[in-house]
């Protein structure tokens, strides 16, 4: 089998579209919640009480840049990929916790939770399986065919 012929890793795969598309996802979460902050202190309205806020679209967006430069290092089987990808999770799994303990609940706070624990087991999951490790163990970038 030659070095073109090769099929990718199907959980560095997964691990890598996961991990792009839950960065997109909050980079758009951050940048939209912040534009929101930016319009009501722009219309004149009081925004005293908007830290909070500010402090969860700035970790959203670093989360999500972070998330997506792991899945790049990840693509191109860099060493660093794991460690990025791990401490994302790792900060992921401590936001979830921290929101369940100080967010009122409401039904669309217990699904957001159940869904991002479930994205976080399979993320989790896959970070540790032996075909993310053997790719970045090789050094040999993801391709598609």
């Amino acid at each position: 089998m030659t070095d073109d012929d090769r099929t990718p890793r199907p959980a560095a795969l997964g691990l890598a579209g996961l991990s792009v598309g839950f960065g997109i996802i909050g980079v758009s979460i951050g940048f939209a919640t912040f534009l929101g902050i930016t319009a009501t202190a722009s219309g004149g309205r009081d925004t005293a009480g908007f830290g909070p806020l500010a402090v969860s679209a700035a970790s959203s967006f670093v989360l999500g840049v972070l998330l997506i430069v792991g899945a790049a290092l990840l693509w191109r089987a860099h060493r660093a990929a794991r460690v990025v990808i791990g401490v994302a999770v790792l900060l992921l799994a401590a936001s979830s916790l921290a929101r369940m303990v100080l967010d009122s609940i409401s039904f669309l706070s217990v699904v957001g939770t159940v869904l991002s624990m479930l994205a976080l087991v399979a993320m989790g999951s896959l970070l540790l399986s032996d075909g993310v490790r053997d790719h970045v163990r090789e050094g040999v970038p993801l391709r598609l065919r």
